[in-house]
C-alpha cells in the first residue's frame, strides 16, 4: 500500500440538504401514480446537468453561468423554466445556495437500444448541505488503476450521463472502505490522472522544468468540462502519477485540489493507491 500525503489549504463545500417545493417539466405536470408508471415504463437513456443559484442583493437568487452547465441540453424554453421554478421558490431559499438539477430521461415504453422516440425533460431543485461527511473539509483519494474504468477514449466520459456514474459505484464503495472520499481515476498504462470522483482535478507545483504551475487533465472524451474551473488560469497538460510521485519526494507540490459545481473547491490531503 503506497500513501501519499500532499500540503492543503483550508476550503468548503455544500451539497444536498432539502428538496425544493416545486418541480417543474416540458410536459403536462403527471398524478404521482402516472409519473411512476412513465419512469416504470423507460428504457436505459439518460442524461442530467447541473447548477446552482446563489442568493445576492436584497435575498434575490442569481443563476451562475447557467448556458455553460447545460450546454448539452441547452434550449431557450429549458432556461426560461429553470428562471421561473427558482422565481417560484424563491422565498422558500431563504440564505442558502440553491442546486438546481435538469434531466433528460427517455420515456418511451419498450426495451431495446435505439434513440428515443419519447423522452421527458425535467428539473428538480435541493438546498444544499455539506458534500462530504469530513469534518476537516479535506480529501483522500483512491487511486487503484488497474482495477476500474470509468470513461475511455471515444465514449461518452466528457457528458453526465447515466451510464457513466453506473460504472463508478463500486469503485467509490471500494474507496470508502480504504477510508477515503473519493476515487482518483487514473487512464492507460502510464496512469494518467483525470479526475478525483466528482471533480476536476487540479495540481498546483514546480514543474519538471522549474516553473510554478497550476495544472490540469486536458478536456477530452474522458474529462467532464466542469464551469468552476473556468475561473482559473491554468495549463492544460497530462499528469501521470510517477510525476507527481516524483514532484511529491522533491517537494515540488504545493497544493492538490478538485473542483466541481456541488462540491465547490475541495483540497486533497491524501492520496492511497496498492503497490
Amino acid at each position: 500500500m503506497l500513501l501519499f500525503f500532499l500540503p492543503i489549504l483550508q476550503g468548503s463545500s455544500y451539497f444536498f440538504n432539502a428538496m425544493a417545493d416545486n418541480t417543474t417539466s416540458f410536459k403536462v405536470t403527471y398524478e404521482v401514480i402516472k409519473f411512476l408508471y412513465v419512469i416504470s415504463h423507460s428504457s436505459s437513456h439518460q442524461l442530467f446537468e447541473g447548477l446552482k443559484a446563489y442568493p445576492g442583493d436584497h435575498k434575490r437568487l442569481r443563476l451562475f453561468r447557467p448556458m455553460l452547465n447545460i450546454k448539452h441540453m441547452y434550449k431557450e424554453k429549458l432556461l426560461e423554466c429553470i428562471r421561473r421554478l427558482v422565481e417560484i421558490d424563491q422565498d422558500w431559499v431563504s440564505n442558502a445556495d440553491l442546486y438546481i438539477r435538469p434531466t433528460f430521461i427517455s420515456t418511451e415504453p419498450s426495451l431495446g437500444v435505439k434513440k428515443p422516440a419519447h423522452a421527458l425533460l425535467y428539473v428538480i431543485m435541493c438546498l444544499l448541505g455539506p458534500y462530504f461527511d469530513n469534518k476537516t473539509g479535506v480529501l483522500a483519494l483512491w487511486a487503484d488503476p488497474p482495477k476500474y474504468t470509468r470513461a475511455w477514449k471515444g465514449g461518452t466520459g466528457d457528458c453526465k450521463m447515466g451510464g457513466n456514474y453506473g460504472c463508478s459505484l463500486s469503485a467509490q464503495y471500494e474507496a470508502v472502505d480504504y477510508g477515503c472520499q473519493q476515487v482518483l481515476w487514473l487512464h492507460g498504462e502510464d496512469h494518467q490522472i483525470t479526475e478525483a470522483g466528482t471533480m476536476n482535478i487540479f495540481l498546483h507545483w514546480i514543474n519538471e522544468h522549474g516553473d510554478e504551475e497550476l495544472a490540469t487533465p486536458p478536456q477530452d472524451d474522458i474529462i467532464l468540462p466542469g464551469v468552476t474551473r473556468q475561473k482559473f488560469e491554468v495549463t492544460e497538460r497530462y499528469l501521470t502519477m510517477s510525476q507527481l510521485f516524483s514532484a511529491l519526494k522533491q517537494q515540488r507540490v504545493k497544493e492538490m485540489f478538485g473542483s466541481g459545481t456541488a462540491c465547490m473547491i475541495r483540497p486533497t490531503g491524501r492520496i492511497i493507491r496498492e503497490r
